[in-house]
């Protein structure tokens, strides 16, 4: 497809079965029996029951890969702040070989168990994270059920943004 390597692909650390430890020495092994081509393409991300923000960042330090950073993991299974978290991660983004850092943002289904993604975005909680974020550079993916809705809803929210305002205003 001729992509540079900014095009990246999300994958999770994984299970635990049993010891940690071992789980991520078998992880950091398989990955460097990986091919070049694919190890380049490969980001992991923080996920809400085994492996936190730090503990993928561990491992992002043995393989050389960057981590995405899932606000709503986060809260779920948390390892520090939202703004140390997203500082961390992006720090583990090199812009030149890896793009701007990508961020997962979804918000809780009020109706639904803890782990359950809401239906439609919630502007209040985006506009915490957005406060939360003022100083970062990121591509955000959105991991809600009606898709283009909220997605339009995010646009016209973070349209008030000035990082979005300056973005737009840098293509004139």
């Amino acid at each position: 497809m001729e992509l540079d390597t900014s095009s990246k692909i999300q994958i999770h650390v994984g299970g635990v079965y049993g010891d940690k430890k071992k789980s991520i020495q078998r992880f950091v092994e398989r990955f460097h029996n990986l091919e070049n081509s694919l190890r380049r393409r490969l980001v992991i991300e923080n996920d809400d029951i085994s492996y936190n923000v730090n503990e993928c960042l561990q491992i992002s330090k043995q393989i050389q890969i960057p981590v995405l950073f899932d606000v709503f993991h986060h809260q779920i299974n948390n390892s520090g702040s939202i703004k140390e978290a997203l500082e961390l991660c992006a720090k583990s983004w090199d812009l030149e070989r890896d793009g701007i850092p990508m961020i997962d943002y979804s918000s809780r289904n009020p109706a639904g168990s803890r782990r359950n993604h809401a239906d439609s975005i919630d502007l209040e909680d985006f506009k915490c994270f957005l406060a939360q974020s003022l100083q970062f550079d990121f591509d955000i993916m959105l991991e809600i059920k009606d898709k283009e809705k909220s997605a339009i809803n995010a646009i016209n929210f973070a349209m008030r943004d000035l990082r979005v305002q300056e973005f737009f205003e840098s293509l004139c």
